[in-house]
């Protein structure tokens, strides 16, 4: 699922960028727009037309940043209730299905946004090698600070629409975000990934219109004004506290034997405790599993993909004409072929994220090294190609141009990176964020140059 929706990112950042600037700059290129109105407001590093005021991919990396934003779990949205996504009500189905979550933020966001291409037109520009401008340095200068700026604010809009419309949709949820935040003001910790019930009954939280019957909680009750006390951020047991209910209330199992002997010193009722998971296994509770859907599983994506792939085949075979348009759309199909190569490398090397030690252990080395894999790689095709000056034929040109918007153009990601900075810039360390965003620019543009000027 992963790759599907990567084909389609790809394709739809492709078509945005021919809808507000390609058609602009090489008329008659793009059929569909042909007898429309392209809207003439982006241009890559190399356009000579006046009026391209934003680079190419500006409005894929705004789009792909807004769903991303919007795609965002209760965690990262601050939620009262760790969710899947915030936008459904908390009981459907699609809640669970983290399949296709993964496949809309990394597959169709990662590659609907390019970091690799947004580069490579800023490196053009600076160098001014290949085109019909002296060097445009403090333009481009200007692109990485609108393409910076305008994706952090689309990744903010997503999540706030998703926030707004999760208190529309989920009423008591909403009330309970309210009732959480005043319980943190008051220092007490409540922990977003227990059951509803004990999420809302051991920190006490003022939930209007919700009653609790005393005979039922009772045993929960006993645990509740044991462990109240403790129930404070910044209490040295607390990291205990939180271990045990994980273990108990959420998984089902046993008090670990490591903090039996603390919590019993402390005067913690864990007969209290024991005995309401009890009752809760004999009335039918049992341990929430995410269980992905007969739709998303392995034999219906196979197939899937499967047909994705065999249509940008025939796309590519099919159309042999040698007309603009014909190479365009040869191109375009052509570049979805690549971008499932592209994305899937990105989402392996998501997983060096959090390998460094120490200071840097914060650091999302994994994206960056796929954002700065792919501006060499999509700068060196811009190069090549310019090098060969319409003279290598289609499969020459068209391979540069396909690996270049596809694969490069996969493998980096803006909405991940936005994604990352943002959640680098929470307090006490938010300065993080601008580091990364610093270090990710300037090792993308220095590398850049360099592969172009050679």
């Amino acid at each position: 699922y992963l790759s599907v929706f990567a084909v389609l990112g790809a394709l739809l950042r492709i078509s945005l960028a021919q809808l507000f600037g390609e058609e602009c700059k090489n008329p008659g290129s793009v059929g569909w727009l042909a007898a429309g109105t392209p809207l003439c407001v982006t241009a890559d590093g190399e356009a000579t037309l006046e009026g391209g005021i934003v680079f190419a991919d500006l409005p894929a990396n705004l789009l792909g940043s807004f769903i991303m934003g919007f795609m965002q779990n209760g965690a990262v949205l601050g939620l009262p209730k760790n969710m899947g996504v915030a936008w459904v009500n908390d009981s459907s189905p699609f809640q669970s299905w983290d399949v296709l979550h993964l496949a809309i933020k990394t597959g169709f966001c990662g590659s609907l946004t390019t970091f690799s291409s947004w580069n490579s037109e800023m490196v053009v520009m600076m160098y001014g090698v290949g085109t019909d401008h002296r060097s445009q340095f403090m333009r481009a200068l200007f692109g990485y600070l609108i393409g910076m700026e305008t994706a952090l604010g689309s990744y903010m809009f997503g999540c706030n629409v998703a926030t707004w419309i999760f208190r529309a949709v989920n009423k008591t949820l909403a009330r309970e975000e309210v009732a959480t935040a005043a319980a943190k003001e008051r220092g007490v910790w409540v922990d977003r990934t227990l059951p509803d019930f004990e999420r809302r009954f051991l920190p006490d939280l003022d939930m209007e219109r919700i009653y609790y019957d005393p005979d039922v909680v009772a045993q929960l009750e006993r645990w509740r004004v044991s462990t109240e006390k403790y129930r404070r951020v910044g209490d040295e047991s607390l990291e205990a506290l939180k271990q045990i209910e994980q273990e108990t209330l959420v998984r089902g199992g046993s008090i670990p034997d490591m903090h039996r002997p603390m919590a019993l010193s402390l005067g913690w009722d864990l007969e209290a405790l024991e005995a309401w998971v009890e009752s809760k296994k004999r009335q039918g509770w049992k341990p929430h599993v995410v269980e992905d859907p007969d739709h998303v599983s392995l034999h219906v994506a196979i197939p899937t993909l499967a047909c994705v792939i065999a249509a940008l085949a025939i796309g590519l075979t099919w159309q042999i004409g040698e007309d603009a348009t014909s190479v365009t759309y040869r191109t375009m199909w052509y570049a979805g072929l690549f971008a499932p190569l592209g994305a899937l490398l990105r989402w392996k090397l998501s997983g060096l994220n959090g390998c460094l030690e120490g200071y840097l252990s914060w650091f999302p080395v994994g994206t960056l090294t796929a954002n700065l894999m792919a501006c060499v790689v999509s700068i060196a095709c811009i190069a090549t190609d310019l090098k060969l000056d319409d003279k290598g034929g289609f499969w020459v040109e068209g391979t540069l141009r396909a690996i270049k918007v596809g694969f490069a153009g996969s493998l980096s990601t803006v909405s991940t990176f936005v994604s990352e900075v943002i959640n680098n810039m929470k307090k006490p360390n938010q300065y993080r964020g601008y580091k990364y965003t610093f270090v990710s620019l300037g090792v993308c543009c220095i590398f850049g140059v360099a592969v172009y000027g050679w």
